[in-house]
């Protein structure tokens, strides 16, 4: 059965629960297109600015795994798209989100901050 806090009534996985997955697995591919050294920089946080899912069917156990890809990366927006599945490799959901895709500073900018 799906953990009673990310079940709905019905004892499957809530819809807000898997989509909640779904944008941080994209936000996280994002933050590794836009910052890979893995250092916390807020100026580098992609921020979602549009997404779109699809649920595709639901289950009431096991785990669910999500995978992202980078399908688009422009100057100043990120294109990710996200599969979630359950632990049979059933596609559950869908999702694509576009991300802000901030620039780093120069490193002169940089420098004179700290």
């Amino acid at each position: 059965m799906a953990s009673p806090t990310l079940a709905q009534l019905t004892g499957r996985f809530h819809a807000g629960a898997i989509i909640a997955l779904a944008d941080e697995t994209a936000t996280c591919a994002a933050m590794w297109e836009t910052n890979p050294s893995g250092e916390l920089r807020p100026e580098l946080f992609p921020l979602t600015l549009q997404l779109s899912v699809n649920l595709i069917r639901n289950t009431d156990r096991g785990t669910l795994t999500a995978e992202a890809h980078i399908v688009h990366r422009g100057r100043t927006t990120l294109v990710v798209e996200v599969k979630v599945f359950d632990d049979r490799r059933r596609l559950i959901a869908k999702l694509a989100a576009t991300q802000l895709a901030p620039a780093a500073p120069p490193a002169e900018a940089r420098s004179r901050e700290a």
